[in-house]
């Protein structure tokens, strides 16, 4: 009974629409009752139930226990996600690149000698001699394939990582 005078009370209240429209793929703006799954939630002295409407889906959520939020808060913010979030650097891509394709050409004892991109180039020639007919699934190039590219993915992800752990203040 409780519950139902409260939600139909809510559902009266008038919601305002926001005044600016955030460059955010998840944005929330509060308005009269914030729910308690919210990312921050502010109790104050004000008694007003927050309703809160996202952006993303354009959904109005009403608390299910009463949650305060401060009377001056319009909008508020949360679950930003940043639109940037690879914060992409050509310099990175580049080194990255050079710094697993040129360790790779290197010969080692368990390739007998030869390098895995010297192998990888040479079972790639192997596999174009007879090219409408693909590698078989027991073929030594896609050990190699797979090789190559983890380490130069792995490569490249690491390199992204330091870069921009310098660039923030991480190390």
């Amino acid at each position: 009974n409780i519950k139902r005078i409260h939600t139909t009370r809510l559902a009266n209240l008038p919601l305002p629409t926001p005044r600016h429209k955030p460059k955010m793929a998840c944005s929330m703006t509060a308005l009269p009752a914030l729910p308690v799954r919210a990312a921050r939630v502010t109790r104050t002295k004000s008694s007003k139930a927050v309703a809160l409407r996202t952006s993303f889906t354009g959904k109005v959520t009403i608390a299910a226990r009463p949650v305060h939020a401060s009377a001056g808060c319009k909008a508020v913010t949360s679950m930003a996600f940043d639109q940037d979030w690879l914060k992409k650097d050509p310099l990175v891509f580049v080194l990255g690149f050079l710094g697993w394709t040129v360790p790779s050409t290197i010969g080692v004892s368990a390739f007998g000698g030869s390098s895995l991109f010297g192998l990888l180039m040479g079972s790639i020639g192997e596999e174009m001699a007879h090219f409408p007919t693909g590698p078989a699934l027991d073929d030594k190039f896609w050990l190699y394939l797979f090789t190559w590219h983890i380490g130069l993915f792995t490569t490249m992800l690491l390199g992204q990582v330091g870069v921009q752990g310098k660039k923030q203040g991480y190390w």
